[in-house]
Parts: structure tokens; C-alpha cells; sequence
């Protein structure tokens, strides 16, 4: 049984057209990946990546293609990801700096 995921925070809509965002279906950035890595990717997977990159509020799926497909926002991941990322990377650093000192 599929994993559905959480409900948009915003009605299903049409994107207007113009909006500056960075929109793709999960078949459509498969494929990026896949042309950008030269490696096939599990779709199922990829899915069940972006649900949970969903609820952690990186990413967020806008509605459902008359496909089936789900249509997500990933205008702001890069940056959303980076700040994480950098958080733990300092936070591992202190903590590294403490030990050294300690000892």
C-alpha cells in the first residue's frame, strides 16, 4: 500500500503560470538525477525520500498530476538542506573542539 503523503499546507491549485519556483513531477526529478549521477534510480524509493523530505519541510508536494504523479516544490530545498546540514557539520565541530580540549 502506498505511503500517501501529509496534505498540502495549501489547497490544490493550479501553479500559476510566471510564479519564480522550481516545480517537477518525482518522475521528472528522477530523471535529472539520473542524467546529473549516470546511475538508475529506484522510483519507489525516490518517493518514499521525498515524503520524508516532506515532512521535515524541505520540500513540498503542490498537488497530484491527472497522471498520478505528485508535483513537488523544491524551490527552496537547496537552501533548507544547506542550513541543516551546516547546523550538524557545527555542532559536530564544537563538540569535536570540547573533546580535544577536555582531554
Amino acid at each position: 500500500m502506498p505511503i500517501q503523503p501529509p496534505a498540502p499546507s495549501t489547497p490544490d491549485r493550479p501553479v500559476p503560470a510566471g510564479e519564480d519556483r522550481v516545480l517537477a513531477t518525482t518522475s521528472q526529478l528522477a530523471g535529472r538525477v539520473e542524467d546529473a549521477l549516470d546511475c538508475r534510480l529506484n522510483a519507489a524509493v525516490l518517493e518514499d525520500l521525498l515524503l520524508e523530505l516532506d515532512r521535515g519541510d524541505f520540500v513540498e508536494w503542490v498537488t497530484v498530476t491527472r497522471d498520478g504523479e505528485y508535483l513537488w516544490d523544491l524551490t527552496d530545498a537547496p537552501e533548507r538542506i544547506a542550513d541543516v546540514v551546516a547546523a550538524i557539520v557545527v555542532e559536530r565541530l564544537e563538540q569535536w573542539l570540547e573533546a580535544r580540549t577536555a582531554a
